[in-house]
């Protein structure tokens, strides 16, 4: 039973393609978070670290090739994630614990009339079990590899009988990182440099979270020796009152604490280009090598960089030691930080970063939720929600121990939602519809400190505010024109939406400015030389009407066949990532803040879903054409991550999924995709030819599961083991050889024992099985800085679980 139209349906009733994967088959996966879910479902991909933010609290989402690659607070996704019909704004927290769950529902292609704004890909609707009349405990602990410890448990109170039942979820999760930080014996005890940068004398990285004598912007201190640990809290409580048969009253709230250490970056290639150029020219300590790259690179304020000279001397972060006088002291920043293996390739389990290295993320929700039924066929249910996001992390992206690039970020994000809808039926059930009203509304502020080699860039971005308000009213209709045979639907969403935004962006060292020589002129302020991001207030609006349309054919009581054309939006924004004054070459005059419009997509599908074999065997097939139009794409100008409308693309592809039960003890479930995604059109100025991939998104994506339970006189045995597979990926619109995923596969296996009539049961299992390490996210900054996250390495575990 799935909600994807907002009613309970059976999901082989529904005209849409769906991948719904029950509470039970999850916990039989040991699928314990969203990202885990990738794979499970074709066409689609989920990870959990961005390009470069190192929280792994970070949902990164693509369906039928179209989501977001980037947490940053100015871009939407492109895929939408609910948690019990409420939405969460913000890809940070979205890979939400699967505490105590019912379902979730992977809805595919736009889903702009239900669902609404930024689900242009689809839809991830993630359902909470409500709890039963009876007393219940669930629970169970798990060890593995790296000193796993995890702990889940619930609990089912009935309060009164009938009336009011609670339950109380929780979930804790702690295991050691798996990347090391090792030391670089290159660096001498007193290197000024490296003091600057770690706050001490070196002898490796510590577990010291004092950063003493950092002067460079960043939103925590912590680093210690390990990244890729988990160590996290999820708390969820749930009332249920039903004080009439006609009434139902639901209280939901949740929290989520995370205190972990960074994704675990390794570096893969340094290239002598861009910032690294300067900053390796500069340690030289040679005037005469400076003046002459100077000169050669047109670079008229190269030696005042060198010799560090700021750009704002009362800042209270912007000190760049002079890099000059650190000759044969520090080291060139290239390729020797790479660390590697005996037979030359990369080793993921070890880095020489010394900066940043934290995740901390705090996130709650309260969801009250009304269902009052007015009539036999008719229902008002009202949602009201309010969430909290605090959150602060980082990563030392650029892995050398002087944090040549070592990014951090801090959210401070807040939103509130209600939404009206009156579920219904007409003509004796032939037309069911939904009518509803949405508001929204999210404002936030956001941190970034990022700093280049040495300092030579310090940009802060100290408290960047924003605020979004969308107002919508939307309807969707399925109506039998012959009953229990053919019938039609149509749905219509229009949306309103104001946003505005107020950067706050510097660099506290004015290293464009000062590098080449700049007159005062571009600047946005002319009076402080390290204020980037154009002055005051910012703002845009969307209006967008989306719509689907469709008609489906019952062949017989257990197949049928759908055709749909559905549409949907994203809204546009601002880049907010500069390094450098923004002014035009010609004037030399300050621009204002760069937008970005709001992405279309039009979906045509056809589908089939039969159910055979006297149930036994369930078989859905989709193929689908997606127009997609001013595609939001974010590219590397110069060392400033852009955002930008680049062009057109085209997306066709089918997907094919089957669950069987054919024998008693036998489940088998299996699933493949097929992705055909181009661009039709590149605008001017946008650093693609055309031939490229569309970013996350593999041509091909597989995936087959199988368990056998086996009753003996002592229990049952269930060995289970899970396959899936992509083709190549690239993590860059770009698509950069070195940051790209393999084709691969990856195999799970475990095997549960249940215990008789005890309710008891052990799973012992292994992820990974071939340990299988390969990059699945990836980062480069103006072709200088090429970093990568690897596949977790194999890992067994242990589970004991208890219901009574």
């Amino acid at each position: 039973m799935v909600t994807a139209q907002k009613r309970a349906e059976n999901v082989q009733s529904v005209p849409v393609a769906i991948t719904a994967v029950s509470g039970d088959m999850l916990t039989a996966k040991g699928i314990t978070d969203v990202a885990s879910l990738a794979g499970q479902a074709p066409n689609v991909t989920l990870r959990s670290t961005a390009q470069f933010g190192g929280s792994s609290s970070v949902l990164i989402s693509y369906i039928r090739g179209i989501g977001q690659n980037d947490f940053a607070f100015n871009l939407e996704p492109g895929v939408g994630v609910y948690i019990d019909g409420v939405y969460l704004a913000r890809n940070i927290g979205a890979n939400a614990d699967l505490l105590d769950l019912q379902r979730i529902e992977v809805l595919k292609g736009p889903q702009g009339t239900l669902f609404g704004r930024n689900t242009m890909g689809g839809a991830l609707s993630i359902v909470t079990r409500d709890p039963g009349n009876e007393f219940k405990v669930k629970a169970e602990v798990t060890t593995g590899r790296f000193n796993r410890i995890d702990f889940r448990g619930s609990v089912d109170i009935p309060l009164v009988e009938d009336r009011l039942v609670a339950s109380l979820a929780v979930s804790t999760k702690h295991r050691d990182g798996y990347q090391e930080r090792i030391p670089y014996t290159g660096y001498t005890d007193q290197n000024p440099i490296y003091l600057l940068a770690t706050g001490g004398a070196y002898g490796g990285p510590t577990n010291t979270n004092s950063f003493e004598g950092n002067l460079y912007p960043i939103t925590s201190q912590k680093r210690p020796d390990r990244s890729g640990n988990q160590n996290q809290t999820a708390v969820r409580g749930k009332l249920v009152w039903t004080p009439t048969d006609n009434l139902k009253v639901r209280l939901i709230g949740d929290y989520l604490r995370v205190n972990e250490q960074a994704a675990p970056f390794s570096l893969l290639r340094v290239e002598q280009n861009a910032y690294v150029a300067v900053y390796n020219t500069c340690i030289t300590g040679n005037q005469a090598v400076i003046d002459g790259v100077s000169a050669m690179a047109g670079l008229p304020g190269l030696s005042n960089v060198c010799n560090g000279i700021r750009g704002n001397v009362g800042s209270p972060t912007g000190t760049q030691p002079s890099l000059a006088s650190q000759a044969g002291q520090h080291l060139p920043y290239d390729g020797r930080y790479v660390v590697r293996k005996a037979d030359g390739s990369i080793d993921p389990d070890k880095s020489y970063a010394a900066g940043a290295n934290f995740n901390i993320v705090k996130n709650w929700g309260l969801n009250g939720q009304i269902e009052y039924d007015v009539a036999d066929n008719l229902q008002l249910k009202s949602i009201t929600a309010y969430r909290k996001l605090d959150s602060r992390f980082g990563a030392d992206v650029g892995g050398d121990p002087s944090g040549a690039f070592q990014p951090t970020f801090g959210d401070d994000e807040q939103q509130f939602t209600q939404e009206l809808q009156l579920i219904g039926k007409g003509f004796g059930g032939r037309w069911k519809y939904v009518f509803g009203g949405y508001f929204f509304h999210e404002s936030g502020s956001h941190v970034e400190g990022v700093s280049f080699p040495g300092g030579l860039l310090q940009i802060n971005s100290p408290n960047d505010r924003y605020d979004t308000k969308s107002y919508a009213i939307y309807t969707h209709n399925n109506i039998e024109l012959i009953p229990d045979r053919l019938g039609i639907t149509i749905g219509a969403r229009y949306t309103h939406e104001n946003k505005w935004f107020e950067g706050t962006q510097q660099d506290e060292n004015s290293f464009v400015y000062r590098l080449m020589a700049l007159p005062p002129s571009v600047l946005a302020d002319p009076s402080d030389p390290t204020w980037l991001y154009p002055l005051g207030r910012n703002t845009q609006k969307f209006n967008n009407f989306s719509y689907r349309i469709g008609a489906e054919y019952h062949i017989d009581r257990d197949i049928m066949a759908y055709v749909s054309y559905a549409t949907a939006f994203k809204a546009g924004g601002w880049t907010t990532r500069l390094t450098g004054p923004l002014f035009d070459t010609t004037t030399l005059q300050p621009l204002p803040a760069p937008t970005f419009g709001p992405e279309k997509a039009k979906t045509a599908e056809i589908g089939l879903k039969a159910t055979l074999l006297d149930r036994r065997l369930r078989l859905n097939f989709a193929a689908f054409h997606t127009d997609y139009r001013n595609i939001q794409l974010t590219f590397v100008n110069g060392s400033s991550p852009v955002t930008a409308n680049g062009g057109n693309g085209k997306i066709d592809g089918f997907e094919v999924e089957m669950n069987a039960a054919l024998l008693p003890h036998w489940s088998l479930d299996a699933s493949a995709g097929y992705l055909n995604a181009h661009y039709t059109k590149i605008l001017p100025g946008i650093p693609l030819t055309g031939d490229e991939d569309f970013v996350n998104t593999p041509k091909w994506t597989a995936q087959v599961g199988t368990s056998y339970e086996i009753e003996t006189g002592v229990g049952s045995f269930t060995p289970r083991i899970d396959w899936t597979f992509a083709t190549k990926t690239y993590n860059d619109e770009t698509n950069t050889p070195d940051l790209m995923t393999p084709s691969h596969s990856f195999f799970n296996a475990s095997l549960t024992y249940k215990m008789p009539n005890s309710g008891f049961e052990l799973q012992a299992g292994v992820t990974n099985l071939t340990d299988k390490r390969i990059i699945v996210s990836g980062f480069s900054n103006a072709e200088a800085v090429y970093s990568g996250v690897f596949s977790r390495p194999r890992e067994w575990f242990l589970t004991l679980r208890y219901s009574n």
